[in-house]
């Protein structure tokens, strides 16, 4: 019933995910409506699943929404291709700010113009979704989970991070402080005063460097110290109990890890975690369930005499920050421009090359404006002051 839907689908979320992941969204000022098209695609992917095996009274019906479907989906498609072209288009014009002046970049065409008429598109095409997805129950088609984290077309959406830090993450401009009151949270706690595992919360807008701040949380001297055991879990889209304490086992004991009894990995964590003050980071959650969340800590609290053990949950929601007491929540802020322009600056100009001319500063900093203290935003654009 479906297949005629496969690639304009398919298209559809590679492109979604990508953007997300990206954060490009954020230049423009609409990431909610991305994110949203994002979730609506999500359910509306497992509801198709249940579209293409109808029940013969419904065939017709189902036939018409799976249509409809694919029409949204081209539509949205097109409007993705003109949003990819003009971030392309705007990252050339920065490459070749070098040869004009200030004042030529503050009148390119107009940002404003486009993001209100984007924002606009991708507002209407949510709105359809939405009545789609409205639709669907009426007709009997519900939500079919998939076997895997990936969807039925095999692209997985997670964004996957990883612990590691890289080479631009060492030396993070305007989080220093950030980072120092956390770990002191962290590793000031009182073991005799605790029966349950204190949890903080990150919170923050995509692009504003939650995970860089996890991971440098996660390597400082004093953490190791303070803590026996570390674990990072990257959760992202899909919060899974299971997937969680697999990763859990994973880290710490990876001989283990093609076991998928949970009673199993519960009693092994046990085993492995008795005893010992560890620190879990749960890095990208965007679950809102708290019923999953309580299924989570019940798990955890079966691991005994762990008094001063603690989570660290990164997010963008605020809600998920409010489901659970934490020791602190810590709300980044976005950086001020001339932190913009130290991240652009410390970009372009390595160590022992030529000083940066006034002209290509003035640029930069001008840029660094462009930047609306997103410290990712600042790590994508590109400088003339290098050139």
């Amino acid at each position: 019933m479906a297949e005629f839907l496969t690639f304009a689908t398919k298209e559809m979320l590679t492109k979604v995910a990508s953007l997300a992941a990206q954060e490009f969204s954020l230049v423009w000022g609409f990431n909610g409506e991305i994110t949203k098209l994002r979730e609506s695609l999500l359910v509306l992917e497992a509801v198709l699943r249940d579209a293409e095996h109808p029940q013969q009274d419904q065939g017709e019906a189902v036939k018409l929404w799976v249509k409809k479907l694919g029409d949204i989906a081209q539509h949205a498609d097109d409007v993705l291709d003109d949003y990819g072209y003009e971030l392309l288009r705007r990252k050339v014009q920065l490459r070749n700010l070098m040869k004009k002046k200030v004042q030529d970049f503050l009148s390119l065409s107009n940002p404003i113009i486009f993001r209100i008429k984007m924002a606009h598109k991708i507002k209407k095409i949510n709105t359809s979704l939405d009545e789609l997805n409205k639709k669907a129950s009426a007709i009997g088609l519900v939500a079919r989970p998939s076997l895997d984290a990936t969807n039925s077309y095999g692209i997985s959406i997670d964004r996957e991070t990883y612990s590691l830090l890289k080479q631009d993450e060492n030396n993070i401009i305007g989080r220093d402080d950030v980072v120092a009151d956390i770990v002191q949270a962290l590793t000031k706690s009182h073991p005799n005063q605790e029966s349950d595992l204190s949890v903080m919360a990150i919170v923050g807008m995509g692009g504003l460097g939650k995970t860089t701040l996890a991971k440098l949380i996660y390597h400082e001297s004093e953490i190791s110290r303070h803590f026996e055991k570390k674990i990072w879990i990257c959760v992202s889209t899909l919060f899974e109990v299971n997937s969680i304490l697999r990763g859990m086992l994973e880290s710490l004991k990876p001989e283990y890890a093609a076991v998928k009894a949970i009673d199993v990995i519960c009693n092994i964590l046990q085993e492995e975690l008795k005893g010992k003050r560890y620190l879990l980071i749960l890095d990208d959650v965007w679950n809102e369930d708290t019923k999953k969340w309580n299924d989570l800590k019940s798990c955890l609290l079966r691991i005994t005499d762990t008094q001063g053990s603690s989570i660290v949950v990164t997010t963008r929601s605020g809600k998920v920050a409010k489901m659970e007491k934490t020791i602190r929540r810590c709300d980044l802020e976005k950086l001020s421009d001339d932190e913009c322009w130290l991240i652009l600056k410390d970009k372009a100009i390595p160590i022992g090359s030529v000083p940066i001319l006034e002209d290509q500063e003035r640029i930069g900093r001008e840029i660094a404006k462009k930047c609306g203290g997103v410290p990712l935003v600042a790590k994508l654009c590109d400088t003339p002051a290098a050139r």
